[in-house]
């Protein structure tokens, strides 16, 4: 599972197969960048982030079970052996002997999810881990340290501080910042206009963002405005024919029609009627 997280705030190093990775687009966790260029991530995919863990994998799992069948699979034969999985013994290896071609597809995408272990790809026995054992009684398995919380000292000069050395926690918060420094186990980072209307622009929101002083929650809220002063909204012209008489000569209005449509003299509306030139 933590591959996954590392893929979603974009580590380099991280890499999900090709169905995962659409699964994660049609989800709505990430989005299509520009073409040949890995997704990003959404508003949704960045709250999905401060989910626990349990949260994160049985959402991820019914995205997976809604979109089974699209893919050609038996949801009835998968989810038969996601349960018996849950009920697995921790540490004892099981055979993929006698599994169907689809089952054995559904195990690869288990192990990315971090629910099963094999040594290699083509392994013929796995593991079920401790995440798979705890699926159905929804412990999360993961013990939180209450001494560490709060690991982030942030500044109101927009300076940020966070004591920790995990990659994925690092890159939480490079989502949003400019990274300044970094240490064994502390990493330093910059609040600034441009971070924060980068995230915006990948849809995370000004509320979606971790609880800071008020001084940088009223500024982040500022930039947030600045990119929605202005909405779009597609419309069509139709009172050229009078802006054109406010021209002395012929060549001046054909000029401007030229600008607005084209070169041609007379061009077709939208609605399929054309509009001379008149003077």
């Amino acid at each position: 599972m933590e591959v996954i997280l590392h893929f979603m705030v974009g580590s380099p190093s991280a890499a999900v197969s090709q169905d995962l990775a659409q699964l994660l687009i049609e989800a709505g966790l990430m989005k299509s960048s520009e073409p040949g260029e890995p997704p990003c991530i959404t508003s949704s995919g960045f709250q999905f982030l401060l989910l626990d863990t349990s949260s994160q994998l049985w959402y991820f799992m019914l995205q997976y079970l809604q979109s089974a069948e699209t893919r050609g699979m038996d949801l009835v034969e998968i989810l038969s052996f996601l349960f018996q999985l849950s009920f697995s013994t921790l540490g004892k290896d099981y055979s993929v002997e006698g599994m169907s071609e689809s089952l054995l597809n559904f195990l690869q995408h288990l192990r990315e999810f971090g629910l099963v272990f094999q040594r290699k790809r083509k392994s013929r026995r796995y593991y079920p881990t401790r995440l798979a054992i705890n699926l159905s009684s929804g412990i999360s398995g993961v013990t939180v340290d209450t001494h560490n919380q709060g690991y982030i000292v942030v500044e109101t000069n927009y300076r940020i501080y966070a004591y920790t050395d995990s990659e994925l926690q690092i890159a939480l918060i490079a989502l949003f910042s400019e990274m300044l420094y970094r240490f064994p186990n502390l990493v330093v980072a910059q609040v600034t206009r441009e971070s924060v209307q980068q995230a915006i622009a990948n849809g995370i929101t000004a509320d979606q963002t971790p609880v800071l002083p008020p001084t940088i929650t009223d500024q982040i809220r500022l930039w947030e405005l600045e990119r929605d002063r202005l909405r779009f909204s597609e419309g069509v012209f139709s009172g050229l024919n009078d802006a054109l008489h406010a021209f002395t000569t012929e060549g001046e209005a054909v000029g401007v029609k030229e600008q607005a449509w084209g070169s041609e003299a007379v061009e077709p509306l939208p609605c399929g009627l054309e509009l001379p030139l008149i003077l």
